[in-house]
């Protein structure tokens, strides 16, 4: 099962990847888990680890698989501001009919709380609309292992940029790396979705005669599913390769910072030990020019990749 957001719609600025023995949830919010579960913020993605969950066994206690992730709406805080105007209008209305009888009272409390039913309604559907188009579930374990290794690269990406600022001159890369993440998460469920349709047109298809003008219809829509399924590969894996090849670049850039400053320290170390002064650093960025302009291109490249057109 693969449920698909609205592709084209919300631009998150965050994302939340939850799991369960089912399913990967991808979301621009948080999504509700029935459970304990850890939180790791990295950058803009956040991995929600549900604990696991003792249930009743033969033998007593014992530990099962993680706590299930949900699909319903996460809570909004609407309800809490309906209670929390309610209060406040009820103790407004006391103080009303205190000083101008019991039908102010009454007025002021009718107003006090149909207002605080309304802001909690037009938030709950703020959320609501929210969750509807900015979640994925994806089941298929390939599809969850590629949004899952995608993430893992935007994040690692993220927490070594600041090491990166200093040499390459540009802007914080989480609003790119967030974007890309969330579309490719759309293209997989995409994906999902076309096979679920192949397998159903597959099996619609046993049965019917050979020849007939309802066979040929079944074979053109599968070789057009095909050709839907071979264009969306090729998508993922070429959103897959910038991806990936931005994360190596950024791993040899903080791997050669890392050997040229243990390396300069080793000289301090030696010029101290005989007295000698250590002549001047060599220039750290010239030093990793190369591999500052590898980064620069590669994320480039990825800057380029185009949105998912609207179904």
């Amino acid at each position: 099962m693969t449920i698909a957001a609205r592709t084209g719609g919300l631009i998150p600025e965050h994302l939340w990847l939850a799991s369960d023995e089912d399913k990967l949830v991808v979301s621009v919010l948080a999504p509700e888990v029935a459970g304990p579960s850890d939180h790791d913020r990295v950058g803009p993605v956040t991995v929600v680890s549900p604990h696991p969950v003792s249930r009743t066994g033969p033998g007593g206690m014992v530990e099962g698989g993680p706590a299930k992730v949900g699909l319903w709406v996460p809570r909004s805080g609407g309800a809490w501001i309906g209670w929390a105007g309610t209060a406040g209008s009820a103790a407004a209305a006391a103080a009303g009919a205190w000083a101008g009888g019991p039908w102010a009272g009454a007025v002021v409390a009718a107003v006090g709380i149909g207002a605080s039913v309304w802001q909690g309604l037009r938030r709950y559907a703020r959320v609501a609309r929210q969750w509807t188009e900015g979640h994925q579930v994806l089941t298929h374990h390939d599809d969850r292992a590629v949004v899952n290794r995608a993430a893992d690269r935007v994040r690692y990406i993220a927490a070594a940029w600041p090491g990166l600022r200093v040499h390459v001159d540009l802007d914080d890369p989480a609003p790119v790396l967030v974007r890309q993440l969330w579309d490719l998460t759309l293209l997989v469920g995409e994906r999902a979705a076309a096979r679920d349709l192949r397998r159903r047109l597959v099996a619609s298809g046993y049965g019917v005669p050979a020849g007939t003008t309802t066979a040929a219809e079944l074979a053109d829509r599968i070789a057009r599913t095909d050709d839907d399924i071979a264009r969306l590969d090729a998508d993922i894996e070429q959103r897959c390769a910038h991806l990936r090849r931005l994360a190596d670049e950024v791993a040899a850039f903080v791997t050669e910072q890392e050997a040229l400053a243990r390396a300069n320290a080793m000289i301090r170390d030696a010029d101290r030990r005989h007295g000698v002064p250590t002549p001047a650093s060599p220039d750290a960025v010239a030093d990793l020019a190369d591999h500052t302009t590898a980064v620069l291109a590669a994320y480039r490249e990825l800057t380029q990749l185009r949105g998912p057109s609207p179904r």
